[in-house]
């Protein structure tokens, strides 16, 4: 029975590699701008969702490990997961490569309405400057004020933009050697994240920002697709060997061991570095207790057919639209960052005091008005994401800097298909009035001076 339901998923694979090309393709299209934000969302997608159903297509591969078969990893709940997640992935496709352009054609707004300008050559630097700055220093001071939390939050997302323009900048100005500089401080962005916090997965969301953008315009195209394989493998070989020494690298972060102490153990760890392996039953367990939330779908799905849960009808898109309030203005807001119960509520899956699980866009989608909602949502997600993409692509070649960022930025809160849409407009939110801030003051004092 399973033989032809693995024939079914590796089907469902190559459908979603298929729509994925797709997205490609509309983005290098040079009829209309792009700064790889669709691609982008969609890597980080399948970051959670292919690759976790890619191994259940082994036939070598089965979960073995108490704790992964303890949280309903199995092939009958990633397959059925996945199989929505893959109609979520058609809606976006859709939404991203024929209604969003469809909807600019039709009503030509304003704001594409760009004339050539010449480019703040400066900005690049003081993005990057301010995004160290907030990461640094300004968030871990005011982080437990209501509301500027949430901007200082920003770091990682204001350096992003920094790097996107200097490795566009020096692209213009065919300063190779500038160029590969950028890209390779880029790199060092996940590495920065183990030392200072002790997680890798801020620092590689970063890092991708910055190589999808710079694969939309990077020349010859045939060296973006073998670059891009590489740094896959390269990927999942940092995951794997991340993995297996987390506990010992947060142990050093999080005892509050010294700088010097914790570069030590990142570097010991990267020393002992490990390839991923497709047929090590180990590196395959990491994949599917991390980057697999099929599972949480496919036990929603199990739990609301078995009426044990009810469909939220719209309960959690309710809470993201109280999400864009700032807490500052409603210090009783009724949420709070992350997906709080919803997982435990539409899965069965326990999770400790003080811990929540992230819910997920599929998941979300799903249930609040099941395969509906996940195939319409995802539509929505796709169209208004290719809008911000295109516009802050119209502002890049125009020569308008400031208006990329003030687009680029809030863009980025989308990128995350992990958490929940509450997180989501909140970060949406936050990012679109920090950049508010840092273009009304911080750089017309620039101007000034």
């Amino acid at each position: 029975m399973f033989t032809v339901e693995r024939q079914w998923l590796i089907v469902w694979l190559f459908v979603w590699v298929g729509v994925m090309g797709l997205v490609v393709y509309s983005q290098w299209n040079r009829k209309l701008p792009s700064v790889g934000f669709p691609l982008c969302y969609l890597f980080n997608l399948s970051i959670n969702h292919w690759f976790g159903a890619m191994i259940y297509s082994f036939p070598w591969y089965y979960p073995q490990s108490a704790y992964l078969l303890s949280v309903g990893c199995s092939p009958e709940n990633t397959i059925s997961g996945f199989q929505v997640s893959v109609l979520g992935v058609i809606g976006f496709g859709f939404g991203s490569v024929f209604l969003a352009p469809w909807l600019l054609r039709s009503f030509k707004p304003p704001w594409l309405r760009e004339m050539p300008k010449q480019p703040n050559l400066k900005l690049p630097k003081t993005y990057i400057f301010l995004g160290l700055l907030f990461y640094f220093v300004i968030g871990p001071i005011l982080s437990k004020i209501p509301s500027v939390a949430a901007l200082t939050g920003s770091g990682f997302s204001l350096l992003s933009v920094g790097l996107c323009l200097a490795c566009w900048k020096a692209w213009c100005m065919a300063d190779n050697k500038a160029f590969l500089s950028w890209l390779l401080i880029s790199c060092c962005i996940p590495f920065l994240s183990m030392v200072n916090a002790g997680f890798i997965s801020f620092g590689v969301a970063a890092v991708l920002i910055v190589l999808i953008f710079v694969f939309t315009f990077y020349r010859p195209r045939w060296q973006v697709l073998i670059i891009g394989l590489l740094v896959m493998f390269l990927g999942l070989s940092v995951l794997v060997t991340y993995f297996r020494d987390r506990d010992i690298i947060r142990a050093q972060v999080w005892g509050g061991q010294s700088t010097e102490s914790r570069i030590e153990q990142v570097w010991k760890t990267m020393t002992n570095f490990e390839f991923f392996n497709v047929y090590k039953q180990q590196h395959l367990e990491v994949i599917d207790g991390r980057l697999n939330m099929n599972i949480g779908v496919g036990l929603a799905i199990n739990h609301i057919s078995e009426g044990i849960a009810k469909f939220a009808d719209g309960e959690t898109l309710g809470q993201a639209v109280i999400a864009a309030v700032p807490r500052i203005l409603w210090p009783n807001k009724p949420i709070s960052a992350g997906s709080g119960d919803l997982v435990s509520r539409y899965t069965g899956l326990e999770t400790p005091p003080g811990t929540s699980i992230g819910v997920g866009n599929v998941l979300e989608f799903y249930l609040n008005f099941g395969t509906f909602g996940v195939v319409f949502g995802f539509i929505l997600f796709g169209t208004v994401l290719r809008v911000f993409d295109i516009t802050a692509g119209q502002k890049l070649l125009s020569g308008n800097w400031v208006g990329f960022a003030s687009w680029f930025l809030p863009g980025l809160g989308l990128m995350n298909p992990a958490g929940s849409l509450a997180e989501v407009v909140s970060s949406v939110s936050a990012s679109a009035v920090l950049v508010y801030l840092i273009n009304r003051f911080y750089l017309n004092k620039q101007k000034r001076l």
